[in-house]
């Protein structure tokens, strides 16, 4: 797996306060039950000019993407952290358990997850994070299963593993069930990963 790259002090500090703008804006979108907070009022949440805001983010929705993309790291280092014998379907509910667990996914930060479901702009932005964690369970999976021969061998399981996985959280901030997370992740997990085992038995049984 690609190295993480080393930032210099000034990429470290201009990532620091995106997230620093980040929070304030996903603080006042909980409070408000929506989107619809202007610039200028989370610019100023923030202690930052409306001007600087737009050098960082060049319209209001993108004032999300660091949070998505913090979420996103911590799932790929926990990937490259997990153990390499195992339960596969536990292994993978445990990497995305550990990642909810470090942002200590709460109330409030359920209902900033509701309220970017239920906002196209803002739900394109959460997705926007799957190319980059595809590939880093691509290559998780390729290591543990062995497949990756094929382009589309290599891809679309783990493009199905992410996609399930925003299908669960979608479901769980939005359902009142009450059903644990770790049991909905399980239950997807399983259910992609036996049809790819199962259209790769056909296959080698065929050819």
């Amino acid at each position: 797996m690609t190295k993480p790259i080393r930032q210099s002090l000034t990429e470290r500090r201009t990532e620091e306060l995106r997230m620093t703008i980040a929070r304030k804006a996903a603080e006042i979108f909980v409070s408000d039950g929506d989107t619809s907070a202007t610039v200028e009022r989370i610019a100023e949440a923030a202690g930052i000019a409306t001007r600087t805001f737009y050098r960082h983010f060049p319209v209001k929705e993108d004032v999300v993407r660091p949070l998505f993309r913090h979420s996103s790291r911590l799932v790929i280092r926990a990937l490259r952290e997990a153990p390499c014998e195992g339960d596969l379907i536990e292994v993978l509910v445990g990497v995305w358990m550990s990642a909810l667990e470090e942002e200590t996914v709460g109330p409030s930060e359920r209902r900033f997850l509701a309220v970017m479901a239920a906002s196209p702009q803002y739900r394109l932005r959460w997705m926007e994070v799957d190319e980059e964690l595809s590939e880093a369970v691509a290559e998780f999976l390729g290591k543990r299963l062995g497949w990756g021969e094929r382009p589309l061998e290599r891809s679309l399981p783990a493009y199905l593993v992410v996609q399930a996985t925003r299908h669960v959280f979608m479901r769980w901030i939005t359902s009142d069930s009450g059903q644990d997370v770790a049991d909905l992740l399980r239950e997807a997990f399983r259910m992609v990963l036996d049809g790819v085992r199962t259209v790769a038995a056909v296959r080698a049984s065929s050819g």
